[in-house]
């Protein structure tokens, strides 16, 4: 298992420095996946913010990978 650090910004970055271990790269990707929609749905409408990205290092500092969603209401 590898330990993954995980950075997530929206109008303010956030880094973990504790880590969490994972058995895959597939699993990094879900827990980047499902982080941003827990960020989006808890604080989206309460900043105003609407894109938030998240950035996950390896235990030597390296990107390995990021993530990045948006979310857009258009009132017609």
């Amino acid at each position: 298992m590898a330990r993954y650090f995980i950075s997530t910004t929206n109008h303010v970055m956030v880094m973990d420095e504790e880590g969490v271990e994972l058995s895959s790269r597939a699993a990094l990707g879900d827990m980047l996946r499902m982080a941003l929609i827990e960020i989006l749905r808890d604080e989206g409408s309460q900043t105003g913010v609407n894109e938030y990205a998240a950035h996950a290092y390896d235990e030597t500092g390296k990107l390995v990978m990021t993530a990045r969603v948006s979310f857009s209401l258009t009132d017609q």
